[in-house]
């Protein structure tokens, strides 16, 4: 994949999400997504519980993909890393548009309509 094919869709974004908050960078290759919960709570003391350990990795999310360009304004995204193991080597596709520097997109189901719409600003390309 070279930039003329995906001038629009690397940079660097802010998810707009009302219930979460993180930042997802894509280079020419490679996406990266990472995310969280609003309003975590902090850890209680310098060493977290395990109930402490298990509400924060709950409550957050990481990834490392490749993607590819399927159609106009299609992606097909392969994971190389997750903070969830099971998805590590899976695929899925999203479509995307853009208002100015929003970008809305939504994940295809498995009979092709869009699920819930998700947005991220763009901060730099």
């Amino acid at each position: 994949m070279n930039s003329q094919e995906s001038p629009s869709v690397v940079g660097t974004y802010e998810y707009v999400l009302e219930d979460l908050e993180g930042m997802c960078i894509y280079t020419e290759t490679h996406a990266i997504w990472l995310w969280s919960k609003k309003g975590r709570k902090p850890f209680q003391g310098e060493q977290p519980t395990d109930t402490e350990k298990a509400a924060a990795f709950d409550s957050s999310f990481a990834s490392v993909s490749t993607y590819k360009f399927v159609g106009p304004s299609r992606i097909t995204v392969h994971r190389l890393f997750s903070t969830n193991p099971n998805q590590i080597g899976k695929e899925f596709t999203f479509e995307y548009e853009f208002e100015g520097e929003l970008q809305k997109f939504w994940v295809l189901q498995p009979d092709g309509s869009r699920g819930p719409m998700g947005a991220a600003r763009r901060l730099r390309k």
